[in-house]
């Protein structure tokens, strides 16, 4: 019987599976990228040569950074007010300025409203109103403050000029008319001290000095002697700023001054007669407001 015969391979056969044999075998399995994708996790992960892999685990650390906020600055402790005060000896510092209302009781109620602006170098410049309609009184000066260890020491001058009237414009009279004028030169000495973080205390003594003083008394002008010493004041002044921006003062004054200091005043309580006493008294007066 006669023995089949194979069919020998064409060249074209032989050339194929020569091609085939010369591939990698990676290349030849991952055929799509499907396959590309998933056996590319388990080459990067495959053990080194030699090794079993036992287990395999995996932990994600996540850090979480926040900013820590930083706090406001707060003013150091016992500091100065940054617009300052106006009855404190170092004044509202330079450049800074001060308005105040308030009122003040010397015999009678008075209301009054005063301005300070600092220059710079301790000095400050101001200008004040008194009034109570019958009388007015209208004063500008300066001071000069240095601090001293735990105090403020200061120096005040002020040039002050009243005026007052009396009769047919205020009161409905025929046989009353009374008017008053004079020119006062009050020095003064000043120390402060800061009492808590928000409260200064302030004690000032003034001298009273008369220039020129004289009162019409229906026609018949009256007229003390040129310049005379009327007495004196010291006053203790406590200025608190709750919010460190405006400011509550308050006070209490002790005056020894001629009877009839000013002219168109006469505080003597025994109601003397003479127009001009040179005698002096004591009185209490009492004063507060607000400096914006």
């Amino acid at each position: 019987m006669p023995t089949p015969t194979r069919p020998r391979p064409t060249a074209a056969a032989a050339a194929a599976v020569g091609l085939l044999l010369t591939l990698p075998a990676g290349s030849a399995r991952a055929a799509g990228p499907e396959a590309a994708s998933a056996t590319a996790p388990a080459a990067a992960t495959a053990p080194p040569a030699g090794a079993v892999l036992v287990d395999e685990r995996r932990t994600d650390t996540v850090v979480v950074l926040e900013r820590e906020p930083v706090p406001a600055p707060k003013p150091p402790a016992w500091e100065y007010l940054d617009r300052g005060l106006m009855v404190f000896p170092a004044g509202p510092g330079e450049g800074k300025e001060r308005w105040a209302i308030g009122g003040v009781w010397q015999i009678a109620p008075m209301f009054t409203a005063s301005y300070a602006r600092g220059l710079g170098s301790g000095f400050t410049v101001d200008a004040a109103l008194a009034t109570i309609i019958l009388y007015n009184q209208l004063g500008v000066g300066a001071q000069w403050g240095v601090p001293v260890g735990p105090f403020t020491l200061g120096l005040t001058l002020h040039a002050k000029a009243f005026f007052g009237a009396l009769g047919k414009a205020f009161v409905q009279t025929q046989s009353f008319d009374a008017t008053g004028w004079g020119i006062l030169i009050d020095p003064g000495v000043k120390a402060g001290l800061q009492v808590t973080r928000d409260a200064w205390l302030t004690l000032t003594v003034e001298g009273y000095w008369t220039v020129y003083q004289a009162s019409n008394l229906g026609g018949l002008v009256l007229s003390p002697d040129s310049t005379s010493w009327t007495g004196g004041a010291a006053s203790l002044v406590v200025e608190y700023a709750p919010k460190r921006q405006g400011v509550i003062y308050y006070g209490v004054s002790l005056y020894h001054t001629a009877s009839n200091y000013p002219f168109w005043f006469n505080v003597e309580a025994s109601g003397s007669g003479e127009p001009f006493n040179s005698k002096k008294i004591w009185y209490l007066g009492v004063l507060a407001g607000y400096e914006f």
